[in-house]
């Protein structure tokens, strides 16, 4: 499956209350014992803690999207995030988070790049991939599709590879996206 492949069978949302339901191990659970579990003393506290920690953004942050645990303000950019980082992260990582002052990984858009389009190849494919004419404008739309995002919106961050000015929360997204393309390509090999 190529990367464009990949970028486009990851573009689901996921909704911050069943996203938190998932981490929680309560996904399974009736509607009403869930419910039941999120009314509970501290599950409040604990999704926002959660939350930041997952995307890299302080607590108050969280707090502002709304209510716990539909967060109906969360913007589209950190429903992205938990999308990936649902599909990254498994039950023991998410535990390991849940109960640890674990950060959030994050990459560069240029780490990102280098390990989805030059990391296997040799030292004279990696010099012929960059100089072609088309590299950049692949990096881009892969980025874009990753981060569902328009490719003007990329452009607007830098004009190479670095893209200098992208919103460091985005960093997060691409190291969530990475760790799940690398799942991805070992499922489809």
């Amino acid at each position: 499956m190529r990367k464009s492949e990949i970028a486009q069978s990851l573009t689901q949302n996921i909704e911050p209350r069943q996203f938190l339901r998932y981490c929680f191990d309560i996904n399974n659970l009736s509607p009403e014992e869930a419910l039941e579990e999120e009314t509970s003393f501290g599950y409040c506290s604990k999704s926002v803690r959660l939350l930041s920690k997952i995307l890299g953004l302080r607590r108050k942050t969280v707090r502002e999207w709304g209510h716990n645990p539909s967060f109906e303000g969360m913007p589209q950019h950190a429903r992205i995030t938990c999308s990936y980082a649902l599909m990254a992260l498994s039950r023991e990582d998410l535990d390991r988070i849940i109960c640890s002052d674990s950060q959030a990984p994050k990459i560069t858009a240029r780490q990102f790049i280098e390990e989805m389009f030059l990391r296997d190849l040799s030292p004279s494919d990696r010099e012929k991939a960059v100089s072609s004419t088309r590299f950049r404008g692949q990096c881009f739309a892969l980025i874009s599709k990753t981060l569902k995002v328009s490719k003007s919106t990329i452009y607007q961050w830098g004009s190479d590879v670095e893209l200098s000015r992208m919103p460091k929360h985005y960093e997060h997204t691409l190291a969530y996206a990475l760790a799940t393309y690398r799942k991805q390509e070992k499922i489809a090999a």
